[in-house]
């Protein structure tokens, strides 16, 4: 991003002060409901909002409601992948949409890049108190709120009932002893594999996870890890799966693996619903140390760019009262409803709706989104780092190229490569 449009965003925000606080704080009403036609800007006001794909008519349906109590705020609703989010912001911030979907561990690069900047403090706030603490941790970035928390996603056990039960699955060593659990070590994702070392209590860039230099797994426990890897090798009760996991859950050669939400259709498509059992991750035995399996969280934001917006203080001003909107109780509400997005609330308030405690997989997420059963994904840039290095070496432990006298040298290794030493 250029030195330029960095002064014309920042010159934006600074200009656009008085116009925020009259949107955001103009009455009693929390920001998910609109405001009231009096606190609408007197100018129409045009907003390009980018989504998901898949998710256009969702979100037309869904603003209603606001279309309705803001009036002069007309919103251009259009899809990209939010995956490439960054990407395609960084490109021309001038020519993107003034409010954006993305996971939150792209939020790093976007700041260090000046595409977005930390948010109006009465926004801060109102996330604050109404957000879950991890969606919170999602949404900052060195102590600083940058975007809007609407939901979290995280991994959970789907295990057949018919072959082992509730008290078999919260244990790795009884799923294995019973039956069978799918992973992939053959070919690590470092993602699902990963988060081990976070399990036995070793930390990824530190204990806020924006340490470049706080990566510890190079002791004795991060080497417990890597037995861990190479001992499945000697389970029978662990199989190895990758792109066939359904076929064999299906087939019942696996009776359990470890996925997240988007596997649920297919896991019911396999065995079927009445057989389906949604679980929070079991213990493992690490090093003779039984501890919690944990899954990395993610968040998912709606970020304000405020490039388009210039000096245009009601532009930014109806930014921001959208990204409010679409992150608050009511839009969460709609969206876990929704079969179409069926997105798991970070909203507090929506979380403990019956309709979402009652709901199996929605409920072990919430669970998992606890700091006891997931670590919030960094997002911090080094993150590229990690992905691909740290993968080759827990594929390699499995597969044997790494042998047990290496491990040490192996993970001294890697927290260097990690941290871009």
């Amino acid at each position: 991003m250029s030195k330029n449009w960095k002064k014309k965003l920042l010159s934006g925000l600074s200009l656009s002060v008085a116009a925020l606080t009259l949107a955001a704080c103009g009455n009693n009403d929390s920001a998910d409901n609109g405001g009231n036609a009096e606190d609408n800007q007197a100018a129409e006001t045009s907003l390009k909002l980018w989504v998901t794909t898949d998710s256009k008519k969702f979100y037309e349906d869904g603003l209603k409601d606001f279309n309705d109590e803001n009036p002069n705020i007309k919103v251009e609703v259009i899809e990209t992948e939010d995956a490439k989010a960054q990407e395609n912001v960084k490109k021309d911030p001038s020519a993107a949409a003034d409010i954006f979907a993305l996971p939150h561990d792209q939020l790093g690069q976007l700041v260090d890049s000046g595409v977005i900047q930390e948010i109006p403090e009465q926004f801060a706030t109102q996330i604050k108190d109404e957000q879950i603490e991890s969606a919170v941790v999602g949404a900052e970035y060195k102590g600083k709120m940058y975007a809007f928390p609407y939901g979290i996603e995280s991994q959970v056990l789907y295990y057949n009932k018919d072959l082992l039960s509730e008290e078999d699955v919260k244990s790795y060593e009884d799923i294995t002893s019973k039956a069978t659990m799918g992973m992939n070590l053959k070919a690590v994702d470092a993602y699902k594999t990963a988060p081990l070392f976070m399990s036995v209590g070793d930390h990824l860039f530190g204990e806020s996870g924006e340490d470049v230099t706080g990566t510890d797994w190079n002791n004795d426990k991060g080497v417990a890890v890597l037995q861990w890897i190479a001992d499945q090798n000697d389970n029978s009760g662990f199989v190895n799966v990758g792109d066939d996991t359904i076929s064999k859950f299906a087939s019942g050669d696996i009776a359990s693996f470890e996925s997240g939400p988007w596997d649920k259709a297919k896991a019911i498509e396999a065995i079927g619903e009445d057989k389906l059992g949604i679980s929070v991750y079991p213990t493992i035995n690490i090093g003779g140390e039984d501890v919690q399996q944990k899954a990395f969280l993610g968040v998912k934001l709606y970020a304000v760019n405020a490039v388009p917006s210039g000096e245009d203080t009601n532009r930014l001003a109806a930014a921001y009262k959208l990204a409010a909107y679409l992150s608050g109780a009511h839009f969460q509400e709609i969206q876990f409803k929704d079969a179409s997005r069926n997105i798991i609330p970070s909203n507090k308030e929506i979380q403990t709706a019956d309709y979402v405690t009652n709901d199996e997989l929605a409920n072990a997420v919430v669970t998992m989104s606890g700091s006891d059963y997931s670590v919030v994904m960094p997002k911090i840039p080094e993150m590229n780092n990690f992905w691909t290095a740290s993968a080759a070496v827990l594929t390699d432990v499995y597969n044997g190229k790494i042998t047990p006298d290496q491990f040490q040298e192996k993970l001294d290794q890697l927290v260097k490569d990690i941290s871009g030493q």
